[in-house]
C-alpha cells in the first residue's frame, strides 16, 4: 500500500494545534483560505483555496479531541484517508500526518497488463506522490510558523 507519512514537532499544546485544524477561524492562518464550518465527525466540510480558486470537500470520518482527526478526500475512484495525530510531550506536540489510498497509482505500478502505461506515467505518479509529501510538509511548516511565531502569511507563498 502506498503511504505518505510526515511528522513534525511543534512547540504548542495538542489542544491548540487540534483547534487550529478544526476551527474555521484559524485554518486560514496556515493551510486553506477557509473552512465551511467547524470539523465534527460525520460532517462534509468544504475547504477553499482562494488563491487557486479551488474548493476541496473532505469527509470527517472520526475525530478525537486533541488527539486525532481522520478524514477522507479525493475522487471516489481513488479516495484517500488522512489521519492527523497529535501526541503531546511536555510543552511540545508531535503532529503526524499519514495519507493512504492511492489505489489508482498502485494499480498502474503493479498491473503487468498496464506495463506500457506504467512506463509512460511512472514519472507523473512519482511527481504527484512527492508533491503530496511536500504539500503535507509545507502545511506542517506553516502550522509551526503560525503557532510558534504568529506567522500567517507563509501559506500563500507557495507557487504552483
Amino acid at each position: 500500500m502506498i503511504e505518505i507519512n510526515i511528522r513534525m514537532e511543534i512547540s504548542a499544546p495538542a489542544s491548540e494545534i487540534f483547534d487550529a485544524f478544526v476551527n474555521p477561524e484559524k485554518i486560514g492562518n496556515f493551510w486553506f483560505s477557509n473552512s465551511s464550518e467547524r470539523w465534527e465527525k460525520g460532517k462534509t466540510i468544504i475547504l477553499s483555496y482562494e488563491e487557486f480558486e479551488a474548493n476541496v470537500p473532505i469527509q470527517v470520518m472520526d475525530i478525537r479531541e486533541n488527539s486525532r482527526i481522520l478524514l477522507t478526500w479525493g475522487p471516489i475512484s481513488d479516495e484517500r484517508a488522512v489521519t492527523i495525530s497529535f501526541m503531546q510531550v511536555d510543552e511540545k506536540t508531535i503532529v503526524e500526518v499519514k495519507e493512504v489510498g492511492f489505489q489508482e497509482y498502485e494499480r498502474l505500478l503493479t498491473d503487468p497488463v498496464l506495463a506500457e502505461v506504467r512506463t509512460y506515467e511512472y514519472e507523473e505518479i512519482i511527481n504527484n506522490l512527492m508533491g503530496g509529501k511536500g504539500g503535507w510538509t509545507f502545511v506542517l511548516a506553516c502550522l509551526k510558523a503560525y503557532l510558534e511565531n504568529g506567522v500567517t502569511s507563509l501559506r500563500t507563498g507557495l507557487l504552483r
